[in-house]
């Protein structure tokens, strides 16, 4: 986690060496397991849903969106569910 913190979000979002390592990408809740975070006022609030992983598959996934430059944690997934 330390060393993601350390990215901006455009970096995230657009450098694929970094989204391959982390398998970062974005959520289609149409091709999803779910079809929300289900929070309040999700449609307000989250522009697009992402998911990473911190290892290989060891600690599963971690589910969420930005607000500006903070990651929003709104799941941990450690067995990979969402899917």
């Amino acid at each position: 986690m330390k060393g993601i913190s350390s990215h901006t979000v455009q970096r995230l979002c657009s450098s694929y060496d970094k989204r391959d390592t982390l398998r970062f990408h974005d959520i289609d809740w149409d091709r999803s397991t779910e079809k929300s975070f289900g929070i309040p006022k999700e449609d307000e609030i989250v522009d697009k849903p992402w998911q990473f992983a911190i290892s290989v598959n060891e600690h599963g996934r971690i589910h969420g969106f930005f607000i500006g430059n903070v990651f929003n944690v709104v799941w941990f997934d450690p067995n990979h569910q969402l899917c």
